[in-house]
């Protein structure tokens, strides 16, 4: 049973997207699969069970989720024995800040794993933080550099990736970044902003990454509206024409301010659509106020993100080599 153990520098670098994805992509492959996270949270467990399980029926392969709540190296060894005699392929353990290098590079020794590092991208990222990394985990590491801006690739493909092969240190590819992993539902938004959602909407079909405001302009509404995708568009709630334009560019949601409710037509073809209408007592500017901070609320727990993760992986990372081993 091949074992990795998921690991990064900081907290919310992103190890449970990673591990719920790989576990996604090999299961589709038609390997079994295990994920263990020595240190769980309610949180990390609902979304391998809501990721994964939407997807049951069609996986080829079959997949365990098992967690402690606490990290104890005789539980763990017992979990791993456990996991190995159910036949899984592969073992992806989801690693947690709090615990030690020491104690991890034990785990790993222990497990005959291997560590998997998620090293997110920054203006700083070079050649030495890798070969810091690499004597910290005893050189039984591959990497993953995460989270890149779309003008930093030219430097991670070109420059930093040919630097680390030529120092004998594998990094398998990098993951762009995209603003759809930091979207957010309009369940969370409403929630977030003390909205209310006054009609029905299908909740896995919509994720709002962008957020505009609908206003007067030179240009027609629906002309800028649609310069984008996933949005969220504010507008006042006595505007109908502002409205029907947002609905018409296929809007992810509509939030209506100063707590008016649409109009009979707008209320119909939002319906008709199955757009969600949040409204909100404050006014436009007060509202965009209130959407401060929302981006540090968004989990992993969407079909879209999930499917947006995989094909960033498939892009620029080298999955054959979880396949192969």
């Amino acid at each position: 049973m091949q074992t990795f153990y998921i690991t990064s520098e900081n907290k919310k670098d992103g190890k449970t997207s990673l591990t719920t994805t790989l576990a996604h992509y090999l299961l589709s492959k038609g390997l079994n699969v295990g994920i263990f996270n020595p240190l769980c949270t309610n949180e990390e467990e609902s979304i391998y069970q809501k990721l994964l399980g939407q997807n049951e029926e069609k996986y080829p392969g079959k997949y365990i989720i098992m967690s402690n709540s606490k990290f104890d190296l005789i539980s763990i060894k017992q979990n791993y024995d456990s996991l190995k005699e159910n036949e899984v392929d592969i073992l992806l353990i989801d690693g947690n800040n709090s615990i030690s290098k020491e104690n991890i590079n034990l785990l790993v020794t222990k497990l005959d794993a291997k560590t998997l590092f998620l090293a997110k991208y920054n203006s700083k990222l070079d050649e030495k933080n890798f070969e810091k990394w690499n004597k910290d985990f005893n050189k039984n590491i591959i990497f993953i550099i995460s989270q890149i801006y779309k003008f930093a690739t030219h430097y991670i493909e070109t420059e930093l990736m040919p630097k680390l092969k030529s120092k004998n240190i594998d990094c398998f590819g990098y993951i762009p970044e995209n603003k759809i992993l930091l979207g957010t539902t309009p369940k969370q938004i409403a929630e977030y902003i003390k909205g209310k959602i006054i009609n029905e909407y299908d909740e896995q079909k919509f994720l709002i990454g962008n957020f505009l405001i609908g206003g007067m302009g030179m240009d027609p509404a629906e002309y800028h509206f649609n310069q984008y995708e996933n949005k969220g568009i504010i507008v006042r709630g006595d505007r109908p024409d502002i409205q029907m334009s947002a609905i018409n560019s296929n809007c992810s949601c509509l939030i209506l301010t100063n707590n008016i409710k649409p109009i009979e037509y707008i209320q119909n073809e939002a319906d008709l659509e199955k757009i969600p209408i949040i409204l909100v007592k404050e006014n436009t500017l007060d509202t965009l106020e209130n959407l401060n901070g929302l981006i540090d609320s968004s989990l992993f727990n969407h079909s879209v993100k999930l499917n947006k993760y995989l094909e960033l992986l498939n892009s620029s990372v080298q999955l054959k080599f979880f396949i192969k081993n």
